[in-house]
């Protein structure tokens, strides 16, 4: 019997499940010191996006859409923008230039992102992104990589996976690939591509791995192993890092006091679920990263991946992996209507076989074993 997992509130959830398996025997325990066993409803009722604290490696600076000051910040913005931040203007802590790109998220319809780079106190240069959340403006800064690439060997490498892609010959040598191909974009230790099925539980379809760790090929999984809210959160935002699994958050300063809590469901530094933390640590894993695989605006799966020593990814290799998803997407969904038209194919031959080449003969010897397995995954 499969052993029910403890379920993780909005990462890449299967690592519950395995951790279940391995440190507990198939027993479900909780991830905390009294060993209780964990409410699985609970977890699908938790509020995910409004976790109030930031994973500490990045900084945010909350301010007003209508007076773009500073009111709430979280991480050591003193001590890595050297600036009184209280009460200030954006432009007072990311210069006029970046808080000027950021009068284009007031318009309808807006997508925050990139808005450039900025040199920290002590010269160390931060990637800075920003989004609407309700009535705030979440400016959020991460070390930028020190390796610089050009932008046309960036191009070629993303070519180059989608070409490796489109030449797979079906959805499991797609899923292989795949794998291959975010190992080698991330430099994560272990790569997993996750394959929702119809009911909602999960398979492990393909892995890229270092040689000396096990696998989890072919392992299932089932639906609890992704709350709902989970499910909605990977489609709206792609990409999920966790650079540290044993950081200690950083909460918003000082204590939010509005009546409804800031939303971060579009935050790459959102806090993550201790319960999934606990999981990673029970695995000795030490960072983690997930890209959602949607297609058709649902989820189809995700690449899972594991690290066992801290690891960051930076703006620009998450904004390749996203542009990597999205050609994998596009495969699946070709490769699904190739075998769909296979399939057709293969019914209709079937049928004017019958009928008009071999009259008489029984219906089992009239299919040429060609159309049978030609088409086959």
């Amino acid at each position: 019997m499969t052993p029910q997992a403890v379920v993780d509130h909005d990462d890449t959830t299967i690592i519950g499940q395995l951790a279940t398996n391995i440190q507990s025997g198939g027993h479900v325990v909780a991830a905390q010191s009294d060993a209780r066993p964990v409410d699985l409803n609970s977890c699908d009722r938790e509020a995910i996006h409004i976790p109030g604290s930031i994973q500490p490696h990045g900084l945010m600076l909350v301010a007003g859409c209508h007076d773009f000051r500073v009111h709430h910040v979280a991480g050591d913005v003193e001590e890595r923008l050297g600036v009184i931040w209280k009460d200030q203007p954006l432009s007072a802590l990311i210069t006029t230039t970046l808080a000027g790109k950021i009068d284009a998220l007031l318009s309808p319809g807006a997508v925050g992102g990139l808005i450039g780079q900025l040199q920290g106190r002590t010269n160390e240069l931060l990637d800075v992104s920003a989004h609407r959340s309700g009535a705030d403006l979440i400016v959020e800064l991460e070390t930028a990589s020190s390796v610089v690439r050009p932008t046309s060997t960036a191009l070629d490498g993303l070519a180059e996976a989608a070409a490796g892609f489109e030449l797979s010959v079906n959805l499991i040598a797609l899923c292989d690939r795949a794998a291959f191909e975010f190992r080698h974009l991330t430099g994560f230790d272990r790569v997993m591509i996750y394959r929702l099925l119809d009911d909602g539980a999960g398979r492990v379809v393909a892995e890229s791995r270092r040689e000396d760790l096990h696998s989890f090929l072919n392992q299932h999984f089932p639906a609890s192993d992704i709350p709902r809210q989970a499910r909605a959160l990977y489609i709206r935002n792609l990409i999920r890092v966790i650079p540290d699994v044993s950081y200690q958050p950083a909460r918003l300063r000082p204590d939010w006091i509005e009546p409804a809590p800031l939303d971060m469901a579009d935050s790459s530094l959102r806090s993550v679920s201790p319960v999934h933390l606990q999981y990673l640590v029970n695995m000795d894993v030490k960072a983690s990263a997930s890209v959602s695989i949607v297609k058709d605006g649902v989820l189809w799966g995700l690449i899972a991946c594991h690290h066992l020593s801290p690891r960051s990814l930076s703006y620009e290799i998450r904004a390749a992996c996203r542009s990597m998803a999205g050609s994998l997407s596009r495969q699946i969904k070709s490769k699904k209507r190739r075998r769909l038209i296979a399939k057709e194919f293969a019914s209709v031959t079937l049928k004017m076989t019958s009928s008009r080449c071999f009259p008489g003969r029984p219906r089992s010897k009239r299919l040429s074993p060609i159309i049978s397995t030609r088409y086959a995954e």
